[in-house]
């Protein structure tokens, strides 16, 4: 499985077209003097634009938001990072009520954010932290049958729900 964050994408993209085209208009018309004296040159107005393209840059990283998912591991593309992580040391997937973004915290303690999944895209991300969870279970049940390396869920740990969401349901924290 693969998530992707939806609402984000779109503003992101709104946003670096307008600081796109901000910068590229503001580059075009600037001409005469500076406010002490100096003189604007062409590379000014190159530079005005190649700022705008830099803040376009930025205003795009969402778009490389990602989780990938499969029995074996996670794969988690945040902003700046990518990190895989076997099933076998996470210990739950959680999305709070209050949450901006789902997690998972690992057998160590140490927590991964999974900025993919996002509260802005409502359904999707309840759905999708649903199925992050069902491919828990499944890794759990494979290593029972398996080697039997992993430790059992704590108490209250990722439950396995196969019903949609209720109207207005954002908690699906365990």
């Amino acid at each position: 499985m693969t998530v992707r964050p939806r609402r984000i994408r779109q503003i992101s993209l709104g946003a670096a077209a307008v600081i796109l085209a901000i910068n590229v208009y503001a580059g075009l018309t600037l001409s005469g003097t500076t406010s002490n004296g100096g003189t604007l040159f062409p590379a000014d107005r190159w530079a005005v634009i190649g700022v705008g393209v830099l803040f376009t840059g930025l205003t795009l990283l969402p778009w490389r938001l990602r989780v990938q998912a499969d029995v074996e591991r996670v794969r988690v593309r945040n902003l700046l990072g990518d990190v895989t992580v076997p099933w076998q040391v996470v210990e739950r997937v959680r999305f709070d009520r209050k949450a901006v973004w789902a997690s998972l915290d690992l057998v160590n303690g140490d927590v991964v954010p999974l900025l993919s999944v996002q509260v802005i895209d409502h359904a999707d991300a309840v759905a999708a932290v649903r199925r992050l969870r069902t491919l828990l279970a499944a890794a759990r049940a494979m290593d029972a049958d398996g080697a039997g390396s992993v430790a059992p869920p704590a108490e209250g740990g990722p439950a396995v729900e196969g019903a949609a969401p209720a109207a207005g349901d954002r908690s699906t924290s365990s």
